[in-house]
């Protein structure tokens, strides 16, 4: 019947609109409209209703949307579909679905929807967490990987020694402080003095340095925005050449300020790096052996493998523009845990004084001997979980899974929130229990917990520097310092709110605590260390 029906609209098509009537096109109309509706729907994987022409877009407003997505998937399945004003959106709610489709197929899976705000409004574009693939997105992995490797770790230890021991000492001059000093070494120390330093040979003055004002500066206004895909030009592209000036248009004003900002965050070490070769007094660092590169490459240009100068600059800025807030969230969750659950602190600091003693501080080589302060370090990834929804993919090819259709063009959101709260995995996932991992660090359950760092050609490559940095830190904060309470003005202890906010990366609430140094000698050790690696 539909089909004949179609017939008929086809030859009335044909004739003037003066000889057809009004009858004729409504009856058009309503051929188009039974077409549309009697339509086979492709078998998309289950997910909560839609509404006509909006989809699930009011169901995806408000905080936390990680947990909505986690109680869907318990709902629908651990892989569901959802539409955003007619874009598809698969979230895969389990460490399986993401192995499957973002590591076994990640040839199609790999790739970024368009980030407007981000690569194409704020100057991201060519930065490697946000280029969609090809040729070029291959070549700045694989010179990261390579400046990465266990290998090219070894130079770098030195250097993090020296800013852990430094941190160590400032938080010991100031106990009240520890946050400050914390998130000092997350944005300041990581990704600043020790980033700058690998991929410029920067040296760092003081915190108030021009480099370090710059990056402070790009990375606060870059968050201002919220995460990837989280405004609405995203999803409505045209947007963006609404003209700033124009009402309601804040969100371009405050994306071209950003603008400035990277562009000087990227700019300014490359120059002072080009000036420093120039003069011939340059230090060994990534930028240099890239720019010396340039003029021994030979050969047509080949886009996955010759260097330009564009690829110097960007490859250099991503290793310190990158999101490091993932780094200081992991610190601030980690002294709430400790402050929280005393007799775990109290347990891991017996295991170092047992290993380790109390004659000096605690090193890299110190790692395999202390079990039960990896097992806290493991619980605390798991239960604070940074990145409750990892940075999108974007599927390029129509794919099949488990029988049902993922349409090519579908944004891609893994939710680490759900894997790490795995109730068969992690019994009473809301409870903080490093005992969960006893002889299970090489387990799935253990595994599951770095999903955090992503998936396939995705997962990031600083991986393994980061964990080194945040593990020396913490594991002396235990051996050297005392966590406690904070006390008022009654002298009553202050038990902080174990809250979180933010949407692409959470954050402990602020909270006080008290950080000191548990003896004389404690102090006089870390003082000299921090002295004799100066």
């Amino acid at each position: 019947m539909s089909e004949h029906l179609l017939r008929s609209a086809s030859s009335l098509a044909t004739l003037e609109p003066s000889r057809i009537g009004w009858g004729a096109v409504v009856a058009v109309l309503l051929v188009v409209f039974l077409s549309k509706v009697t339509k086979k729907s492709p078998n998309y994987p289950p997910g909560p209703p839609r509404d006509p022409i909006l989809g699930n877009a009011r169901q995806m407003t408000g905080d936390h949307i990680e947990l909505r997505f986690a109680e869907w998937g318990k709902r629908y399945g651990d892989v569901n579909y959802l539409e955003v004003l007619g874009q598809p959106l698969v979230v895969l709610n389990s460490y399986t679905a993401c192995k499957d489709l973002l590591e076994k197929r990640g040839g199609i899976y790999s790739s970024r929807p368009r980030l407007v705000l981000l690569s194409e409004l704020m100057g991201y574009g060519d930065v490697l967490v946000h280029q969609r693939g090809g040729p070029r997105f291959r070549k700045h992995r694989r010179i990261v990987q390579d400046h990465f490797s266990a290998k090219s770790l070894v130079n770098y230890v030195s250097l993090q020694r020296r800013e852990v021991y430094t941190t160590l000492a400032d938080i010991g001059s100031s106990p009240h402080d520890f946050d400050r000093h914390l998130k000092r070494y997350d944005s300041l120390r990581t990704a600043t003095i020790l980033i700058l330093s690998i991929a410029y040979g920067y040296n760092v003055r003081d915190c108030e340095d021009p480099l370090v004002v710059i990056a402070d500066a790009a990375t606060r206004n870059t968050v201002k925005a919220g995460g990837p895909g989280a405004m609405l030009c995203d999803m409505f592209p045209m947007l963006k050449y609404i003209p700033a000036w124009f009402p309601f248009a804040q969100f371009k004003r405050h994306a071209l300020f950003t603008r400035e900002l990277v562009f000087k965050m990227f700019d300014t070490p490359y120059q002072w790096v080009k000036s420093q070769m120039a003069d011939g007094t340059a230090t060994p660092c990534i930028a240099v052996d890239l720019l010396e590169s340039l003029g021994a490459q030979s050969g047509p240009y080949d886009a996955s493998k010759t260097i330009d100068e564009q690829d110097v600059l960007h490859i250099a800025g991503v290793l310190y523009a990158a999101a490091t807030d993932t780094t200081g969230s992991f610190l601030m969750s980690f002294a709430l845990c400790m402050v929280l659950h005393p007799e775990v602190f109290k347990k891991a600091q017996k295991e170092i004084d047992q290993v380790i003693g109390n004659d000096r501080l605690v090193d890299f080589d110190d790692q395999n001997t202390l079990p039960y302060f990896n097992y806290v370090l493991k619980e605390v990834l798991r239960w604070g979980c940074p990145v409750p929804l990892g940075v999108p993919h974007q599927l390029t090819a129509d794919d099949n899974y488990r029988g049902y259709f993922l349409p090519r063009g579908s944004t891609v959101l893994f939710n680490t929130w759900a894997i790490t709260r795995n109730e068969e995995l992690y019994p009473e996932p809301e409870k903080f229990n490093p005992e969960r991992f006893v002889g299970k660090m090489d387990s799935e359950a253990a595994h599951q917990v770095d999903a955090i760092f992503g998936f396939g050609r995705r997962v990031c490559p600083g991986k393994t520097f980061a964990e080194a940095n945040v593990w020396l830190l913490m594991v002396n904060i235990v051996a050297t310092m005392n966590i406690e309470k904070s006390v008022d003005e009654m002298g009553q202890p202050i038990t902080p709110n174990p809250e979180y906010i933010g949407s692409f990366v959470r954050h402990v609430k602020p909270f006080t605590c008290k950080m000191s140094y548990r003896s004389e000698k404690a102090r006089a050790i870390v003082e000299q260390t921090r002295l004799f690696h100066s």
